[in-house]
């Protein structure tokens, strides 16, 4: 038996379902808001999931991994990836995916100190030649082992505080300070691994390598999008002196952080510009490129986060300059331009080049006296000129400037001046000696 058929006049008058009227509020489950409490909401969920099905062993390492990995790409689904983002949002979501790799791998775990068996060409850690009787005494053979024994015997900041309060309660350092490694970075073959000096490389103890470690800055995060936030607009000059230090520790103390293969090399490079890094691996006797940064670089965010082409890493390398410039601004500060430079003090001479000027300030008025003898006023003050007085006396004639010439008048009328005659200096005498022929008798 078929169905009737359906005419449009039935599909036109058929009534909408009735809806499900809304549930209270009292009844609605409390969705999150923040990024990071979406994220443990769905972890926790995944965790739960997991311990419920028989099937499964002991919860692993890898396990933990796979599960951050896989509610963060569902909370990154439900925050970012249902709208457009603007661009403050487009960088929180590349560094949140920075931070929530970190919080996945812990890069300052052992495991990420490569043996020192690994391939020649990678980079590594070796035992310094003049250490490595010190370390066989105390059961040490390799670099990893000594690491992994001064991080069990580090200080804590906690011990430090009641060392300082009670020195009884030191706790003594070790062999550890003594015991130092030193830093091979890769190369392209064993060949050029082998030549390098191993003597002109800076030895590191490995209390310090086990301190860094301890003390990374994501140690205890979290809330990775709150750490990406703090990255973003972060613009205290005491916070950012703590990054840049924090930055410059890694390269002096765990260069093993900044390989190709470890997260940690994007949350230097957020703090440290590539020639910064190079300059400080130079300083320690270690030779690296920039062109070797910027290939670890690349190769990182490729392999640990999918970024493939400049696009993709576009928000990223944003926020690294920005933050550059504030660190830079920060720790190095630029000297203050001064609007009205001090002027350069006139030299004084003995002898003045401009007339004197009269003094200025509040003087009394000139006092005029009318004395009863005087016919004119006469000033009393200093301050005024005296008046002129009558200047009574004789300025002769032109005439009786020109000098007298003596005349002599003739009978016919002719005047005649009388020019008086020249009188010879010398007179030519025909004396003995008188001449260069005739020389003086002096007998």
């Amino acid at each position: 038996m078929s169905p009737a058929p359906i005419t449009p006049d039935a599909a036109a008058s058929a009534s909408p379902p009735a809806l499900l009227p809304p549930l209270p509020n009292a009844m609605k489950s409390p969705t999150p808001q923040n990024f990071d409490d979406i994220f443990h909401k769905k972890f926790m969920d995944i965790i739960q999931h997991f311990r419920e099905n028989p099937h499964t062993g002991p919860l692993t390492q890898k396990d933990r991994k796979e599960f951050i990995d896989r509610a963060y790409y569902q909370t990154d689904d439900v925050y970012f990836g249902r709208r457009p983002l603007t661009d403050h949002e487009i960088k929180m979501r590349a560094l949140t995916k920075v931070f929530y790799k970190v919080l996945a791998e812990e890069p300052w775990s052992d495991e990420w100190i490569r043996p020192h068996d690994v391939e020649r060409k990678l980079s590594r850690f070796e035992m310094h030649k003049d250490s490595a009787a010190l370390a066989a005494q105390h059961g040490i053979h390799t670099p990893r082992e000594a690491i992994a024994a001064a991080r069990s015997a580090v200080i804590t900041p906690a011990q430090i505080a009641l060392a300082q309060a009670d020195p009884k309660l030191r706790t003594p350092r070790g062999p550890w300070d003594d015991i130092e490694i030193i830093y091979i970075p890769g190369t392209v073959s064993s060949h050029a691994t082998n030549a390098i000096d191993r003597n002109s490389t800076y030895p590191i103890s490995v209390s310090s390598v086990a301190w860094i470690l301890q003390t990374h800055i994501c140690r205890d995060m979290t809330r990775p999008f709150a750490m990406a936030n703090k990255f973003v607009t972060c613009a205290d000059t005491e916070e950012l002196s703590k990054l840049r230090k924090f930055a410059c520790n890694i390269c002096d103390y765990a260069p093993h952080l900044l390989d190709n293969d470890n997260i940690s090399l994007l949350i230097v490079l957020l703090i440290l510009t590539r020639s910064e890094i190079c300059k400080r691996f130079e300083n320690n006797g270690i030779r690296i490129e920039g062109s070797t940064i910027s290939h670890r670089r690349a190769e990182c965010m490729k392999q640990k986060l999918g970024w493939k082409n400049a696009d993709d890493r576009k928000p990223f390398d944003n926020v690294a300059q920005e933050f550059q410039t504030r660190v830079k601004n920060a720790c190095f500060p630029a000297p203050r331009a001064h609007r009205n430079p001090p002027r350069k003090q006139a030299r004084k001479s003995s002898t003045s080049a401009t007339p004197a000027t009269p003094p200025i300030g509040y003087y009394a008025s000139p006092q005029i006296r009318h004395p009863e003898n005087i016919p004119y006023p006469v000033n009393s003050g200093i301050n005024i000129p005296a008046p002129k007085f009558p200047m009574n006396f004789h300025y002769p004639g032109p005439h009786l400037l020109e000098p007298a010439m003596p005349r002599d008048d003739n009978v016919n009328g002719n005047t005649t001046i009388k020019v008086p005659p020249v009188v010879a200096l010398a007179e030519q005498t025909n004396d003995i000696g008188s001449s260069g022929t005739e020389p003086m008798d002096l007998s």
